[in-house]
């Protein structure tokens, strides 16, 4: 089920490995994320669009790779397919080929996990958001804008196809397939202390999903994995992967919220090294207490603003395994909050850390932080860091229009 792709080797790793040697200088990563936006709403769609190698997003998205030039990319908003079809069509027809005057970069190899997203549970009646229909079959083609939510309502994570809203990473290391952890398949239930949402016309906690349901529903609204990558002979660094369900699009049962809350929970729990989590192969427990870490991924939680439960983004922000800053940061984000204003004026966050361009006005929440790349305190020195969101006067700045989210970067030297 898991999709690994490897090209052949051409001219980045043997510079990691010769830096690793006794006397060498240290070693340098640049890890980011990126929420691409590459998502389409049929399964397939997506590698359609790429195959061509002419796609007018794609092509924004590689030349933003090509200028930030990051060693290891979490790319969320990728979708899913088993052969891995469409990470190969990225790589070899847009990353590596040269975009907006930008020099091609190789990323040779990759990793996208099977997701949550669109994927129905087994059986019949589990009507998860409660609108009195239980979705028991794919969609037909055509379907309506109202059945494609209703369709993905009742999906252990939203979406109108399996694999939908999927992620992928790119690494010029290799990785390691006999390490890597999933947890696609881990119970809500079982996170110790769950935030389960409550139905409001009742007064017992926690009820809104009934017995049958919550013995099958699931944490991970895609998916949350470890993926080890070997950065020099012996040198392991851990990429813990997520994409966390959006804190809206629900009622006052806040069952999104309190799922995005305990889905950052859980990696806060992992880092810690504590034994509750089993992950899909039937291994328990969390990481090693001196590994070394990357906690990155579109979390969908600002720590200031916006609609999260509990503020869950600082359970990593003040984890005292991972390094909490310096925070990356942009002059283009603080250029768009002045432009925007409306609802960007009222916010406590500073807005040079700014990471999604979102709606302004009404109800919406204005931009925010919500992609990360966090470090962990041992084993890095983190030397800087920065958001991709050019101010409107540098000609990239029309390459972001291809998502609603910016790249973030922190560079380490490895201790």
């Amino acid at each position: 089920m898991r999709c690994l792709a490897t090209i052949p080797a051409r001219i980045f790793l043997a510079a990691a490995v010769a830096s690793a040697g006794l006397g060498a200088e240290p070693i340098r990563l640049r890890i980011a994320t990126f929420n691409a936006s590459l998502n389409r709403e049929q399964p397939g769609a997506l590698a359609a669009d790429l195959r061509a190698g002419t796609n007018g997003q794609a092509r924004q998205i590689a030349a933003i790779l090509q200028k930030v030039r990051p060693d290891v990319v979490l790319l969320n908003e990728f979708d899913y397919d088993a052969r891995g079809e469409s990470l190969d069509l990225f790589r070899r027809h847009y990353l590596e080929v040269a975009q907006e005057g930008q020099a091609p970069l190789q990323l040779r190899h990759g990793f996208a996990p099977p997701v949550n997203t669109g994927v129905l549970p087994g059986g019949v009646g589990h009507d998860f958001n409660r609108d009195g229909q239980s979705a028991n079959a794919p969609l037909p083609p055509g379907a309506s804008a109202r059945e494609r939510n209703a369709h993905g309502g009742d999906c252990f994570g939203f979406g109108v196809f399996p694999g939908q809203y999927g992620f992928a990473i790119l690494s010029r290391f290799p990785i390691q397939t006999n390490g890597l952890r999933t947890f696609q398949n881990l119970l809500w239930k079982d996170l110790p202390g769950s935030a389960l949402p409550d139905d409001p016309s009742t007064p017992e906690p926690g009820d809104w999903y009934p017995p049958a349901d919550l013995a099958v529903f699931r944490l991970s609204s895609k998916n949350h994995v470890d993926a080890p990558v070997e950065i020099a002979p012996g040198v392991i660094v851990h990429l813990l992967a997520s994409h966390p369900t959006p804190p809206v699009f629900d009622g006052p049962e806040d069952r999104n919220g309190r799922r995005n809350h305990d889905e950052i929970r859980f990696w806060a729990d992992y880092v810690a090294g504590l034994g509750w989590m089993q992950d899909d192969d039937g291994k328990r427990g969390g990481l090693a207490g001196q590994a070394r870490f990357f906690l990155l991924g579109d979390l969908n939680a600002d720590p200031l603003d916006g609609d999260s439960f509990q503020s869950p983004a600082r359970l990593l922000l003040d984890h005292p395994r991972i390094s909490g800053g310096p925070t990356p940061s942009s002059l283009g984000s603080v250029e768009a909050s002045r432009l925007q204003a409306a609802n960007n004026l009222r916010q406590k966050g500073n807005p040079a850390f700014d990471t999604g361009d979102f709606a302004d006005r009404g109800n919406a929440p204005g931009n925010l932080r919500i992609d990360y790349v966090l470090p962990s305190k041992a084993g890095f020195r983190v030397i800087d860091s920065g958001v991709f969101w050019p101010e409107k006067s540098d000609p990239a700045s029309r390459w972001v229009e291809a998502s609603d989210h910016r790249l973030v970067w922190v560079d380490v030297v490895v201790d």
